[in-house]
């Protein structure tokens, strides 16, 4: 008598657009801010070292604190790009848990974006003006707070404009084309005008106005994600795939339909009975 043993599970291999863990596209975010700010200190100390080059000239380039705004600036609308993932089915932007995601990696991120820039006085030297932000970020609390605003403000609106443009198909690269190109030259403008003048109550209340504002709109674009993006048929997921495997086979248990022969009380002799045959005689 042999007894009926469970179909075996296929090996779990993860599919090339499977979504990964939040843990994952969080750890992920935050790493690669770091090395993209690390990247622009390196520019702002080949600038001070004299070996960038103005394009299509000789004349160095000049680490100053308007050099120091402009990499601030181009840090922040860059910052949206490191979540794309064009290889994934949700091209970056998970369809679960996206609120928490992209928020705490923008205030996070900004955090520190904003830590490594405090060594950038150091690396200006001479150049840095005292009093303003560019001379007194490494040891003036308001000038660190300013920045930091205007980091995450940053951050938060580029983010929504390319979360829009990404999942939202062509008709949103469209119409948010025009506000991203704007959102570059604000941002580059606002952190040359950040470094080179002293921190106030003014620049630092409407820079922390902006941060919240722009953390509004990214909660409700990152809540709008599944409206926005209707597309339903995708390829499954290795979750999907492994609960539908489950689904099936407990169904054939359920209904006594193994692999290892008919179910118990069958009679295997019935399978090969003859057909009637029709009585020919009058």
């Amino acid at each position: 008598m042999s007894s009926t043993q469970p179909d075996a599970q296929p090996r779990q291999i993860p599919s090339e657009g499977e979504t990964p863990t939040w843990a994952r596209d969080f750890l992920r975010v935050l790493g690669l801010s770091l090395f993209g700010v690390l990247f622009f200190t390196a520019t702002v100390w080949f600038a001070a070292l004299g070996l960038l080059q103005e394009k299509g000239g000789t004349d160095p380039i000049e680490a100053d604190p308007i050099w120091a705004g402009i990499c601030a600036g181009v840090t922040t609308f860059v910052f949206p790009f490191l979540f794309v993932e064009f290889r994934r089915n949700d091209s970056g932007f998970r369809r679960k848990g996206l609120i928490a995601l992209v928020v705490l990696s923008v205030v996070i991120g900004g955090v520190i974006v904003t830590a490594v820039m405090t060594t950038w006085p150091f690396i200006l030297g001479d150049r840095a003006i005292p009093g303003t932000v560019s001379g007194e970020l490494s040891s003036d609390p308001a000038s660190i707070v300013l920045l930091l605003f205007f980091i995450i403000s940053g951050m938060a609106w580029c983010l929504s404009i390319i979360m829009l443009m990404t999942f939202g198909g062509f008709k949103y690269v469209m119409w948010m084309l025009l506000p991203y190109l704007g959102s570059v030259f604000f941002f580059t403008f606002g952190g040359k005008r950040v470094f080179e003048n002293p921190p106030s109550g003014g620049s630092t209340m409407f820079w922390a106005v902006m941060a919240v504002a722009g953390l509004a709109v990214l909660t409700v674009v990152a809540a709008l994600r599944n409206v926005i993006d209707k597309s339903e048929e995708r390829p499954m997921t290795g979750a999907e795939r492994d609960a539908a495997y489950q689904q099936y086979t407990d169904d054939r248990r359920r209904r006594g339909l193994t692999n290892e022969g008919p179910p118990p009380g069958i009679d295997v002799r019935q399978q090969g009975a003859q057909q009637p045959r029709w009585d020919t005689r009058r």
